[in-house]
């Protein structure tokens, strides 16, 4: 019995030397780890210092964006957002789409409302006395039909494009903004 007792106190002797040795060996390399982790620290702190302030850098705008449109505006921004859907949905629908411009002498906002009453679509403010309204699947023909029916409730005046095939929206818009002059036909002049 003593020998299996001497035996169990070697044997314990043994595993309490290897858990030792293993541990000193995982706090060494617990240490050596630390170590670089704080070397590439100091390195990543010297290279930091080197480079310029981001913030500083950086140049100032040359002005301030204007501002945005209101939600709900019934402007040129609203209108050409508008013509811009109502063009993709005419291309992609294979309709015809129309501008109108109606000019008056009240003021726009009056002249809005006067022609989203004849219509019963919105109109959007173009000018100090104009404002253009969208005709989605009519042609000019169509749309200059409406700006009479409008003519006739409201005494305003006006004249209608209708999108060409190589157009976008702003081109449309600038067509109709232009006046008659910039649609006649050059053969014709």
């Amino acid at each position: 019995m003593s020998t299996l007792l001497a035996a169990l106190l070697v044997v314990a002797v043994l595993v309490g030397a290897a858990v030792l040795t293993f541990r000193r060996r995982a706090i060494q390399r617990e240490r050596r780890r630390v170590a670089s982790l704080e070397a590439l620290d100091r390195q990543i702190r010297t290279l930091a210092a080197t480079l310029p302030d981001p913030v500083a850098a950086r140049e100032p705008l040359p002005r301030a964006p204007g501002p945005l449109a209101p939600a709900g505006s019934r402007g040129r921004t609203a209108l050409l957002d508008a013509l811009s859907d109502a063009v993709d949905r005419a291309r992609a629908d294979g309709k015809r789409l129309s501008l109108a411009l109606v000019s008056s002498g009240s003021s726009a906002v009056a002249l809005a409302d006067a022609v989203s009453a004849v219509t019963g679509t919105g109109a959007y403010e173009v000018g100090p006395r104009n404002v253009a309204i969208v005709v989605p699947g009519a042609g000019r023909a169509d749309a200059l039909g409406l700006l009479a029916r409008i003519q006739a409730a409201c005494g305003a005046t006006g004249d209608a494009v209708e999108l060409e095939p190589d157009e976008d929206a702003v081109a449309l818009l600038t067509r109709l903004l232009a006046g008659p002059a910039s649609r006649e036909d050059p053969d014709e002049r």
